[in-house]
């Protein structure tokens, strides 16, 4: 079983690099011609949620860092290897879309639902909700506190994209 998983992740990676998981990408595109597209002229990263549910498991309290973006662009990986096979950003997939999710819910109860996902779906309000409201339910795919505050980090920077 544990062979089968690194070989599934393997191949979500393969394919996610084969792709580029950029559609607007050109190949014809000079390298200084990306560059600059992909430079954003000044990005405001806003405040996370602080009032409202933390959700149950390791995290109490999130202090919230100054944006990084190395960290963000991190979590971008791990949301494209551990996350797009059941989300997507901007629409429900098997489970609900993401976007916005920062701007809905505590920065706490996210991580939580990420590091402690079976205990959230049996007890905590809100992830009762979304379990019945789709089909299948969370599983948790291993991250660490690091990957998880990374994957937030890359959410919170796309949060930050959108006029919600």
């Amino acid at each position: 079983m544990n062979r089968l998983s690194v070989l599934l992740a393997v191949g979500v990676l393969a394919t996610a690099i084969a792709c580029n998981n950029n559609p607007n990408t050109n190949s014809s595109e000079t390298q200084s011609e990306s560059n600059t597209k992909d430079k954003p002229k000044e990005m405001v990263i806003h405040d996370y949620l602080k009032e409202g549910n933390k959700g149950i498991g390791p995290i109490t309290s999130f202090a919230q860092p100054v944006f990084d973006q190395a960290v963000a662009d991190e979590g971008n990986k791990l949301f494209i290897v551990r996350c797009t096979m059941c989300h997507e950003y901007g629409e429900d997939k098997l489970g609900p879309a993401l976007k916005g999710i920062t701007k809905k819910r505590t920065p706490e109860w996210i991580l939580n639902l990420m590091l402690n996902t079976e205990e959230m779906f049996e007890k905590d309000p809100d992830a009762l909700v979304l379990k019945d409201k789709y089909e299948s339910m969370m599983v948790s795919v291993g991250l660490n506190e690091q990957e998880a505050k990374s994957i937030l980090e890359y959410l919170r920077q796309e949060d930050a994209k959108t006029n919600l």
